[in-house]
């Protein structure tokens, strides 16, 4: 559905029955309505803006076609280790006839970027633990009282 009609389907109904029509809409498209939708029915005041954004971002872009947003979708869910909504857009994707090698690249790219985040993190981390203990000296004065320091200089606590 695309953004513009989304819209003007909402104006001039009652908010129930606006999340009722968008509901159906996106089954339509979907195959299914996914949980936290469902979950949100009884809310409009929250469901209703998270439906017309998500339309408008995910069921009506302007530069990128079907697929690939679904692929993308696969692979965010992928780096979100989101199983919910990596199993929901697995289910979308077969619908939507998208090959299962094609799904598959899409896992590798999620997982290859999640792992990269993880490690990109940790690295920031570990670059600014080095800067702030220059030298050994200053580690073994800040760490002089804690087991990994004692074992890491053959010490133990029996010494």
């Amino acid at each position: 559905m695309k953004f513009e009609n989304t819209i003007k389907s909402l104006f001039g109904k009652e908010p129930d029955e606006a999340v009722k029509e968008l509901l159906k809409n996106i089954e339509e498209d979907y195959g299914e309505v996914p949980f936290i939708l469902q979950s949100m029915s009884d809310k409009p005041n929250v469901l209703l803006p998270k439906i017309i954004y998500d339309d408008a971002v995910l069921r009506s872009p302007d530069h990128l076609d079907e697929k690939t947003v679904e692929l993308i979708t696969i692979g965010v869910a992928t780096a979100l280790k989101c199983d919910h909504c990596l199993n929901m857009h697995l289910r979308v994707a077969d619908r939507k006839g998208i090959s299962d090698e094609e799904v598959f690249e899409a896992i590798l790219i999620g997982s290859a970027l999640s792992s990269t985040a993880v490690m990109a993190q940790a690295m920031r981390v570990y670059e600014k633990h080095k800067k702030e203990f220059k030298s050994k000296d200053d580690a073994e004065v800040e760490c002089e009282g804690c087991i990994a320091y004692e074992n890491h200089n053959g010490k133990h606590n029996s010494d």
